[in-house]
């Protein structure tokens, strides 16, 4: 099992009880861990960890980190599904580009 898996229920519950640095930093664990598995199997990042992430940093008014948790997460190997586009067009939004 990947050992960024691990962290989904604990930032599910740390969100849950408003413990929002709590939920950066496991979501910052989690990317770490994402992007080191990315690399040595060559397959795409998780992208959850990195929504996760930026709802965070929106909830505790981090524009600035909230851009570039998204940027980080463009600027990898990205696996197939729907959450790159949303997490596309989130970062538009705040760019003020949609």
């Amino acid at each position: 099992m990947a050992e960024y898996l691990r962290y989904i229920e604990p930032i599910k519950l740390a969100k849950r009880e408003n413990r929002l640095e709590d939920a950066i930093a496991l979501c910052l664990k989690a990317i770490k861990s994402t992007e080191k598995e990315s690399r040595a199997e060559k397959i795409g990042v998780a992208p959850w960890y990195y929504m996760q992430a930026a709802i965070v940093y929106r909830k505790m008014k981090e524009k600035d980190k909230e851009i570039e948790i998204l940027r980080r997460f463009l600027s990898q190997k990205q696996a197939p599904g729907g959450m790159p586009k949303e997490i596309k067009q989130r970062l538009a939004k705040l760019e003020g580009k949609l």
